[in-house]
């Protein structure tokens, strides 16, 4: 991706229009997530009308960094924007993100109060290019209804645990060998597995994320164990499942999911749902989570980029209504506050952010995260062998690295 960033006196003169600086805010909150930015930007709108108006795109996450890509080449890119975590090295590397050090210091911007892993991750080279909005991790979803008939009292938190009560929660009404409601499925293969790779201590680089780290006996035991779960008789294989269906209709008793779905749980008719920290199924305290960055581009009048600024610091200082939409804030003080505690499921993921693993820092993953997906999927459908699978994705990793 080689990105030049380009901008128009046109479109300055525009933004300037009737005194007011317009800015162009593009995410791809196209869920119910959407609905509750809308609100902030209202909002903002609002508390700064005349002097700063602000202009929100939502763009589906299918086509949104192709336009993205597009719009900082050839000019038409928008003053704020967001990447998720796990594609922010790769815009940053390019030199076509903002940076906030100044902005941070003149503003006393509170950075210690933002998580500090996504802290961390918000920076490139030593300079803070973009500021974390929110932390949202993977979590463990189980139908009340499901668990008080199997006489289960509350969520596992270990492995053991786990089977125990998948086994009891997973029911062949009919006797044909084949349940008709499971324990446990899982959802998106991607983030499920990246979390037992995680428990285990591997991850798809290595460390320093010159090779591939599936080819090592910890990413074989994470294989191993998702694959135990199946052969359990708890866990159907993911091929032709809709898992996420089948929780919200009542034939899967738990899932592992993002928070992010919580809302559309909660307008689901007649399903009693809660949320837990995922269970520790490795022998290391960890979670997959990502994050919505808030970036600028590089290239922006001083006037634009301290308006940008400042709506920056509005949305995360207000990101208590970004919370109702489901996201784990990534201002500590928020949530902390009463009435993010307030929100069951999102409160009980929040728990995790201190133990949470972001995908690898790597200019390359989104060039190589599929070779890991179908790995993954090959060995759950039982298609492949584990060694053979994850050999086959370390040698496609290893030769798009060394021939980039």
């Amino acid at each position: 991706m080689a990105i030049v960033v380009g901008w128009g006196c046109h479109s300055q003169r525009q933004m300037e229009a009737n005194g007011a600086i317009e800015l162009n805010f593009w995410n791809g909150f196209s869920g119910p997530d959407g609905a509750e930015m809308e609100k902030l930007v209202k909002k903002f709108n609002l508390d700064n009308q005349g002097k700063i108006k602000v202009r929100m795109q939502i763009i589906p996450w299918g086509t949104y960094y192709d336009k993205v890509t597009l719009g900082l080449a050839y000019g038409g890119a928008p003053q704020v924007f967001v990447l998720h975590v796990n594609r922010f090295p790769e815009f940053a590397s390019h030199g076509v993100l903002n940076t906030f050090d100044d902005l941070i210091k003149d503003s006393r911007f509170p950075f210690e109060d933002l998580a500090p892993k996504a802290w961390e991750a918000a920076h490139w080279e030593g300079k803070v290019q973009a500021i974390p909005l929110d932390v949202h991790p993977l979590g463990l979803y189980y139908n009340l209804d499901l668990f008080a008939k199997a006489g289960i009292t509350r969520p596992p938190t270990t492995y053991k645990e786990f089977i125990e009560d998948a086994k009891k929660l997973t029911i062949d009404k009919d006797h044909d060998g084949t349940p008709d409601q499971w324990g446990f499925a899982f959802t998106w293969l991607h983030s499920n597995s990246l979390c037992f790779l995680n428990q285990f201590g591997a991850d798809l680089l290595t460390p320093d994320l010159k090779q591939s780290g599936l080819s090592t006996p910890r990413a074989k035991e994470a294989m191993q164990r998702m694959k135990d779960i199946i052969t359990a008789g708890v866990c159907p294989k993911p091929e032709g499942q809709d898992a996420w269906l089948g929780f919200q209709t009542g034939k899967v008793a738990m899932v592992l999911e993002g928070v992010y779905m919580v809302k559309g749980l909660e307008s689901q008719e007649g399903l009693r749902f809660a949320g837990a920290p995922v269970p520790q199924f490795g022998p290391e305290k960890s979670v997959w989570a990502g994050t919505h960055m808030l970036t600028m581009p590089s290239s922006l009048d001083p006037k634009v980029r301290r308006a940008g600024w400042k709506f920056i610091q509005f949305l995360s200082a207000n990101s208590i209504i970004w919370a109702l939409g489901g996201q784990v804030p990534a201002r500590k003080s928020v949530v902390q506050s009463p009435a993010f505690q307030a929100l069951p499921v999102q409160s009980e993921f929040a728990k995790q952010v201190e133990y949470v693993h972001y995908e690898p820092k790597s200019i390359d993953y989104n060039l190589i995260a599929t070779f890991g997906d179908s790995a993954f999927e090959a060995i759950l459908n039982n298609s492949d062998t584990i060694d053979h699978a994850l050999a086959t994705a370390s040698r496609r990793i290893d030769n798009r690295l060394q021939n980039k």
